[in-house]
């Protein structure tokens, strides 16, 4: 193993102790650690040539009152209605919110939490791939760390996360029982994250309750010929109608919308439209969108109280660190999927 990729996970483990443990030794916060375990993680650090993160280090030490919220789009309803709760629950708590934007970049996700350590954060919420999963666990062993809309199983974090497996499903249950025949799934690449994945399950089982065979369609936001790829899938299946069309967030059906309008088919008894997530211009479309409505109050109201249990050390913070938070969607029918004829699926 590269000297450079050495982590505090991998010393814990030579080590046989926990994260904490060796983050305690790190900060020099012996408490009641005993002579020969701190002989053991000290010999383990010049075995592997672990460096000690000093940003890790130095939120340990210090408190600005302030938190930082690392999201992907910071113009995404979903994440305004995070923030915003977030912002409003710390405020009365006294603490700042510091905001951050990585666009899903690994990179540029990995840049903004390093230059943290210029804040001195307390804490922090992140809306994360999960392509950065050491740096984060070296944060959690030295700050609370809340993973938000995306789960990942990483030491000393707490996942608050929607029930987007069985939302997708009652979307999907929905829009066959309103009567179409074939349901167009449109989704991103699943890569690793979560939400994707989860959504997608949801689609297939309703598919399969309903015995319809699933039909996605794999759609890249910036590519145009992916936007038409989705057009010519709908229009090659229009002697199949009624069909429906469920993109898997509130960004692909911002891009799909007016082309799916344009089409030679009539809303909602010939085409259904329908999307994860409650875009801000759900409700003023004609007609109104079908959506699943993600309680983004609630999550940055439980991220906040996570992290303050943590700060004032409340509650016990390894047990609390290993929790995971499940908020439930709801689903809003709209105008969109509302056929003058309905039939059972």
């Amino acid at each position: 193993m590269a000297k450079g990729k050495i982590t505090i996970e991998d010393v814990a483990r030579e080590a046989g102790v926990s994260i904490t443990t060796v983050s305690r030794y790190l900060n020099q916060d012996y408490g009641a650690m005993r002579a020969e375990t701190r002989q053991r993680i000290q010999a383990v650090i010049e075995q592997l040539g672990y460096q000690p993160n000093k940003f890790a280090q130095g939120l340990k030490r210090n408190r600005s009152r302030t938190v930082a919220v690392v999201v992907v789009n910071m113009g995404y309803p979903f994440c305004v209605g995070v923030i915003r709760s977030l912002s409003d629950a710390l405020h009365h708590a006294g603490y700042s919110l510091l905001v951050a934007e990585t666009g899903g970049d690994k990179n540029r996700e990995a840049h903004i939490l390093q230059n943290l350590r210029a804040q001195s954060v307390d804490g922090l919420v992140i809306q994360t791939n999960g392509e950065n999963q050491s740096l984060l666990t070296e944060l959690a062993a030295a700050i609370p760390v809340v993973l938000i809309d995306r789960q990942f199983d990483m030491p000393g974090v707490v996942n608050i996360v929607t029930n987007n497996a069985e939302a997708s499903e009652q979307l999907t249950r929905h829009l066959f029982a309103a009567g179409y025949t074939r349901v167009l799934y449109v989704t991103e690449t699943l890569r690793q994250v979560s939400t994707r994945i989860d959504r997608l399950r949801g689609y297939e089982a309703a598919c399969v309750a309903a015995h319809r065979t699933p039909w996605v369609v794999w759609m890249d936001k910036a590519n145009p010929d992916s936007l038409r790829g989705v057009v010519d899938e709908i229009l090659s299946a229009r002697a199949q109608q009624p069909l429906a069309v469920y993109t898997a967030n509130g960004l692909i059906m911002l891009e799909l919308y007016p082309r799916l309008r344009s089409l030679p088919l009539s809303v909602p008894d010939e085409l259904g439209i329908a999307t994860f997530d409650q875009p801000d211009w759900a409700q003023v479309a004609t007609p109104p969108l079908t959506c699943v409505r993600q309680p983004t109050e609630q999550i940055g109201q439980s991220a906040a109280e996570t992290l303050l249990k943590l700060l004032r050390k409340k509650s016990d913070t390894r047990s609390l660190r290993e929790k995971r938070v499940v908020l439930p969607s709801q689903l809003i029918p709209g105008g969109s999927t509302e056929r003058n004829v309905v039939s059972g699926a």
